[in-house]
């Protein structure tokens, strides 16, 4: 309930942040809108929210505590982020009336162009990635290809740029380990 309730917290802040910097590369502008990637993308987000069910409920006694917290961490960090040194995207025009065009469009209309940088996609996705290669490891090879097909299909809907990507996977992977290192520290268990 509580991971439910600090997503959804992105919310307000999305609508709240404007201004700040684009992030731009030079390589950005050789990423094309790929609207089908819509697919892949709209999938991270549902992963995001049934993983942390999947994890408090399959996790061995401490393993999903050290996952709440790197998720913790990143998304407060995040947040922090997002609120002191806002970012954004300039989008393209969909101009395309085709079924994924479509929804690329309507995902535009409902997710405000700001929050770029970290990636939420990109460090949930590495976050919930190295845990099930922690947790399930005869599958990590399938969830490894999930896992890129989710950070590429921020870069083909044109949700993040190339260094909204890169921030996101360092922010991962540090929070990661900050779980990691809490639980062998401290032991956690108080909620599996």
């Amino acid at each position: 309930m509580i991971i439910l309730v600090l997503l959804l917290i992105y919310l307000p802040i999305n609508r709240l942040v404007n201004g700040g910097w684009a992030l731009s590369l030079s390589i950005d502008k050789h990423i094309p809108l790929w609207a089908p990637a819509i697919i892949p993308y709209l999938l991270g987000s549902f992963f995001f929210v049934a993983f942390p069910v999947w994890a408090s409920l399959y996790a061995e006694k401490g393993e999903f505590e050290a996952y709440f917290i790197s998720f913790l961490t990143a998304t407060i960090i995040s947040y922090i982020i997002y609120l002191a040194l806002p970012t954004f995207v300039i989008r393209p025009e969909v101009n395309s009336q085709d079924f994924f065009s479509r929804a690329v469009a309507l995902l535009y209309q409902n997710d405000y162009p700001h929050n770029a940088a970290p990636s939420g996609h990109t460090f949930y996705t590495v976050i919930s990635f190295l845990y099930l290669k922690l947790w399930k490891p005869k599958v990590w090879v399938i969830s490894l290809a999930i896992a890129l097909l989710i950070i590429a299909s921020t870069l083909l809907t044109r949700q993040h740029y190339l260094l909204d990507v890169i921030s996101g996977l360092i922010l991962g992977i540090i929070a990661y380990w900050i779980g990691r290192f809490t639980q062998k520290k401290w032991h956690l268990k108080f909620a599996s």
